[in-house]
């Protein structure tokens, strides 16, 4: 691969990324927006969610063409690494969170923390494996058009 077309396919990861991480966004917000469910931790889940998405992804489409540009022969070490690293780097920002928020009450006084940590956790696995699977066909097409040529 020349690295005009590492670029281009680099540049098309982010946009199709960013669309993804919105999309999702707007999605919860429309659909959590008018339920019971609403509150500002549903808010903050979204955020935090979306962030951890986004910079992610960036980190990931700037190491792949990095690698892709500078030593194309070790690409399969990334595809198997860099997921290993977005799980821990996940894990970890459940962990921060659930921390944070360990002390956290209810308006009645009882602690929250349960239901607080069920809804980020399924809000954030929402953008995790929306972002995998992005991940994961995108970067299959880009391998197997380049087997072919």
């Amino acid at each position: 691969m020349d690295a005009k077309l590492i670029d281009e396919l680099g540049h098309r990861y982010y946009k199709l990324s960013l669309w993804i991480v919105v999309g999702i966004s707007l999605l919860a917000l429309l659909i959590l927006g008018g339920s019971p469910y609403w509150n500002t931790s549903v808010l903050y889940a979204i955020l935090i969610s979306a962030a951890f998405s986004f910079f992610t992804s960036v980190a990931y489409q700037a190491s792949w063409k990095g690698i892709a540009k500078n030593s194309p022969s070790t690409l399969t070490k990334f595809y198997l690494a860099a997921p290993a690293l977005r799980m821990m780097a996940a894990v970890l920002v459940i962990l921060i969170y659930y921390i944070v928020n360990r002390n956290a009450t209810s308006y009645d006084g009882r602690p929250a923390i349960r239901g607080l940590m069920l809804s980020f956790t399924f809000i954030f696995l929402a953008y995790y494996v929306a972002m995998l699977i992005l991940d994961c066909v995108y970067f299959a097409k880009v391998e197997k058009r380049n087997k072919l040529h």
